[in-house]
């Protein structure tokens, strides 16, 4: 290790975690002004488990979700290989149960979140193989975000992991044998991590050490023995653990959709009282942010000679033709060809833009104290317009706020009329100590509402964040 505090172009700040597979630290970067993630891996001495760990690692880029950790970019030197990610401030699960009994509300919204996310994997014929507390993420949000798919495969490509591979906290009787796995897999580490935040205790474990043979031929005992009498649980969770444990992958729900489904009805299930508890029983477990940290050692070469694996991606693989092989006046030139070439075609991408009707944002903030000052209708729209275009890309707004700016298409000033798709609405109303946020959909076939808590003391980075993440779940 030398003296070299960065990775390609990105600062190191200070070391947050070192595990089995590698360290992960905090960067900067300073071209987008962001603090990221660095996961540094020690690259394997076989060429094809080389090229087995760059596949994996490009194809957990590739996953784009707000239940997913998102992976900027991938840096390869000799030696190493580092995942530049978003960085989550907060805390791990980890963490979190070894400080913390999370209540019913609590796990039922972490469990949610986390199916929510194996769901966008499996469509992408992905297992996590690795779903143990310390890969999944409480966001100063109070959001949960999966992350470390660092054993992570196409479901295609199973066959091949190896029964060492994963932690024992999270493994399933196949993964153990070695045998092929699928999101029935995943949903076992999921049922794992309901059984120990409902009962603080791992289903399959004797004196702090996995057993092996409790894990392949016995069931874990009943949650019902393990819970205290007096915190009744449903009876419709209590199967749904049961079902998740099962030995067989058959005997396992085969998708997410009944266990998220079983998940929301539980929630509803609750009093209001005990509604939106996590980020209030997470925030004494959250890292403290320090202005002061300095930057350690990491490998030299990273720095020196660490180059991106996604560099040829899009616009950049255009910027080195554009300064390199024209000159300046033929550039302007070209410059006004395109926008004459591209003309026609935006006129003809317009099928490819969604129409969104927002209505005014119903609020009620006067009992509320200390509220950002920032917090205006127009803002509250424009967080769900730009979740909007994450979900579903360009987006054409009318309503009474935010709407977007009609455009004249033909000499003629003929204007297309484009019909809504989607209708959203958002209702915020505040009491002394804290907010409560409804998000509803309408869009043809259905409706939907998404509910989330925030405080007044919160910064607006994290009502942005809070009222987009709620957003982007109409659409999980």
């Amino acid at each position: 290790m030398g003296g070299d505090a960065r990775v390609g172009p990105y600062r190191i700040l200070r070391l947050i975690n070192r595990g089995g597979q590698g360290s992960v630290y905090l960067g900067y970067d300073q071209r987008l002004q962001r603090r990221v993630a660095i996961k540094i891996y020690a690259l394997p001495s076989r060429r094809a488990a080389r090229k087995d760990l760059r596949r994996e690692a490009q194809l957990v880029a590739s996953l784009d979700s707000p239940g997913i950790v998102r992976v900027h970019d991938i840096i390869e030197s000799p030696e190493h290989l580092a995942l530049v990610m978003e960085y989550v401030p907060g805390c791990d699960l980890e963490e979190f149960l070894c400080a913390v009994r999370p209540s019913l509300s609590s796990v039922l919204s972490i469990a949610g979140d986390i199916a929510a996310a194996l769901a966008v994997v499996r469509q992408q014929r992905i297992v996590h193989g690795d779903l143990k507390a310390a890969n999944v993420l409480i966001a100063s949000s109070g959001r949960v975000k999966l992350t470390d798919f660092g054993i992570a495969r196409s479901s295609a490509d199973t066959s091949r992991v190896e029964a060492v591979a994963g932690s024992w906290s999270a493994l399933s009787p196949e993964h153990y044998l070695g045998e092929p796995l699928d999101v029935r897999s995943d949903l076992f580490s999921l049922g794992c991590l309901l059984y120990r935040m409902l009962a603080g205790e791992r289903p399959f474990c004797r004196d702090g050490q996995l057993d092996v043979q409790w894990l392949l031929q016995r069931p874990p005992q009943p949650l019902e023995q393990r819970v205290d009498s007096s915190e009744a649980l449903p009876r419709e969770l209590l199967d749904l653990v049961a079902r998740l444990l099962e030995k067989k992958p058959g005997d396992r729900p085969r998708n997410t959709h009944q266990v998220r489904q079983i998940l929301r009805r539980t929630a509803r299930s609750l009093p209001l009282s005990q509604g939106s508890s996590l980020l209030r029983q997470a925030r004494p477990c959250f890292r403290q942010e320090s202005p002061e940290d300095i930057p350690p050692q990491v490998p030299p070469a990273l720095g020196r000679e660490g180059r991106s694996l996604l560099a040829n991606r899009g616009a950049g693989r255009w910027r080195g033709v554009w300064r390199g092989r024209i000159g300046r006046k033929r550039a302007l030139a070209l410059a006004v060809l395109l926008g004459l070439a591209a003309t026609p075609l935006v006129i003809a991408l317009q099928g490819g833009v969604t129409p969104v009707y927002i209505s005014q944002p119903s609020l009620r903030l006067k009992q509320a104290q200390g509220l950002p000052a920032e917090l205006t209708t127009a803002w509250l729209v424009e967080q769900l317009k730009a979740e909007l275009r994450q979900q579903l890309g360009p987006v054409r707004v009318s309503g009474p706020v935010g709407a977007t700016p009609v455009e004249v298409y033909y000499a003629g000033g003929d204007r297309a009329e484009i019909q809504p798709r989607e209708n959203l609405g958002m209702t915020l109303r505040c009491a002394a100590e804290f907010c409560a946020l409804i998000v509803s959909r309408d869009h043809g076939s259905g409706q939907r509402q998404q509910q989330a808590l925030l405080f007044p003391d919160m910064t607006i980075a994290q009502w942005g964040e809070i009222i987009r993440s709620t957003t982007a779940g109409l659409y999980q």
